[in-house]
């Protein structure tokens, strides 16, 4: 009984489904219905056979015939699968079912899920520097004001940390306007600093240049002193 089990579940094969298929097929327009029957098809298909008798797999379903073949009829129509015919050397046509069809909209949707997230952050992003500036800026922005952040992000490609970081030196010389932040950015930009760490190391060096020495116990010491901005007012 055990060696008859054994040779059945050897000789009946096993057919491996994507996860991206069973975690997103409702999200490509396929019902809980038609993905049996994708799952039946594959079966097959995976045992080298391309088109399988339609009344095993509704033998296998328990239906009928008639509802396998408009499952998939509208598979097809909802192109998550083809019927496709081929033609051998000796001019022997063969009809079998493909799903590359299927394969390309799983693809088209992971690549949209990807794009609408990154989209979400980029307008999270967008949303905490307006936030930020207003805070600091002790008023709401100004349309003009929203549009020249937005020329930033879009055309310059500043990002949030790098926009923020010049709001940082802004408030620090007590210039809250975007005009002293634009000088900032510019001035950055020509430096070819885009990072914060970049940014920090400037400062770093700043304030190195800054600070002032006193000798203590025959020792070198550098005295910490307040925070330094890196742009004044009247820095061109």
């Amino acid at each position: 009984m055990n060696d008859q089990f054994i040779n059945s579940y050897l000789s009946a094969g096993q057919t491996v489904i994507s996860n991206l298929v069973l975690r997103n097929y409702h999200k490509i327009g396929m019902s809980s219905s038609e993905l049996m029957v994708y799952f039946q098809l594959k079966s097959y298909i995976d045992q080298g056979i391309p088109a399988p008798d339609i009344s095993k797999i509704a033998n296998n379903l328990g239906t009928d015939t008639n509802q396998v073949y408009e499952l998939m009829h509208k598979m097809i129509q909802g192109n998550l699968m083809t019927h496709e015919t081929k033609i051998d050397s000796n001019g022997k046509q063969t009809d079998y079912y493909d799903f590359a069809i299927l394969a390309k909209k799983m693809v088209n949707l992971i690549d949209q899920e990807n794009t609408d997230s990154s989209e979400e952050s980029k307008k999270s992003d967008r949303e905490q520097v307006f936030n930020k500036i207003e805070v600091e800026f002790g008023r709401p922005l100004s349309p003009i004001e929203f549009e020249t952040i937005a020329k930033w992000m879009d055309e310059d490609h500043y990002s949030a940390q790098i926009i923020e970081m010049s709001l940082q030196e802004a408030v620090l010389n007590q210039a809250w306007n975007l005009k002293y932040m634009d000088r900032i950015l510019r001035s950055w930009e020509k430096q070819h600093i885009t990072t914060p760490q970049q940014v920090d190391k400037l400062r770093q060096d700043h304030l190195d240049q800054q600070a002032p020495i006193s000798k203590s116990s025959g020792h070198n010491k550098i005295k910490k002193g307040p925070n330094i901005p890196l742009f004044k007012i009247t820095d061109n």
